[in-house]
């Protein structure tokens, strides 16, 4: 397996996010599926990004405080947590498609680490010498 970066996968995942949306309002003609696909992927890109950027500054600072763990990674838990509830019980989604739109990270990543498959194999040579 070759190594991929985050840049990558919140790139297939805007993808995903823009592609899946669009899919689903053609096929099926219903406004609370797209809605409940998009919501749900743009709550998992939103989670990646602060997950994102909360380990980068921990990684870059040469001390980790014990206040950066015990309130950075709970705060962003409990706001997205609060904004799940707040869509599911006021939302009216549609649980099929809320699901879908939740998997779009797993299946982003999934799509980055098998894309390469699908170069020629010049192209895997250059890249990784195999």
């Amino acid at each position: 397996m070759r190594e991929i970066t985050v840049t990558q996968v919140e790139r297939c995942n805007m993808a995903l996010f823009l592609l899946g949306s669009i899919a689903i309002a053609v096929i099926t003609r219903d406004l609370m599926a797209f809605f409940s696909f998009a919501v749900a992927s743009a709550i998992v890109i939103l989670n990646f990004r602060l997950l994102k950027k909360i380990i980068a500054r921990l990684i870059l600072k040469q001390e980790i405080g014990k206040k950066d763990i015990y309130l950075a990674l709970p705060a962003k838990f409990l706001l997205l947590l609060g904004i799940l509830t707040v869509v599911v019980v006021y939302g009216n989604v549609r649980p099929f498609y809320f699901l879908m739109g939740l998997s779009t990270v797993f299946v982003s990543i999934l799509i980055s680490q098998l894309l390469p498959l699908f170069s020629s194999s010049s192209q895997r040579r250059q890249d990784n010498g195999a």
